[in-house]
C-alpha cells in the first residue's frame, strides 16, 4: 500500500505577533483546560526621578527616585493560552524535541 501525503499550509493570522518571554505561570481551569500565561520581567520604572540642576540649567547629579515609586521587579504578562491536555502533551513533545536539537547543535560548536 502506498503512503498518502498531505500538505499543510501555514498562514499567519493578521493578528500574529512574536513576543519575548522570560517565563510563564500555569494552572488548570475549572473546565479542565491548562492555562499558561507568559511574562517578561524587568526592573521597575520609577514614577519620577530627582536630579540637581546645574547653574547653566542643565541636568546635574542624580539624587534619587520619588517616594511614590515602586521598587523591585515587574513581571508583565503579555498573553495567555488555554489548551486541552492532548494539545499540552503535543507542545511538550515539540519543546523536548527542540531542546534536544539545540543541545546537539551546541555540543558540535564546542
Amino acid at each position: 500500500m502506498k503512503d498518502k501525503e498531505i500538505t499543510i499550509h501555514n498562514i499567519k493570522n493578521h493578528q500574529f505577533r512574536q513576543a519575548h518571554t522570560d517565563g510563564a505561570s500555569a494552572g488548570i481551569t475549572p473546565t479542565g483546560y491548562i492555562n499558561v500565561n507568559f511574562y517578561s520581567q524587568r526592573n521597575v520604572i520609577p514614577k519620577a526621578t530627582i536630579f540637581k540642576v546645574k547653574e547653566d540649567g542643565s541636568l546635574g547629579e542624580f539624587i534619587g527616585i520619588t517616594e511614590d515609586s515602586k521598587t523591585g521587579i515587574v513581571r508583565e504578562y503579555d498573553f495567555g493560552i488555554q489548551m486541552d491536555i492532548n494539545t499540552c502533551k503535543s507542545i511538550k513533545n515539540l519543546l523536548e524535541q527542540k531542546i534536544e536539537e539545540f543541545e546537539k547543535l551546541m555540543s558540535k560548536e564546542i
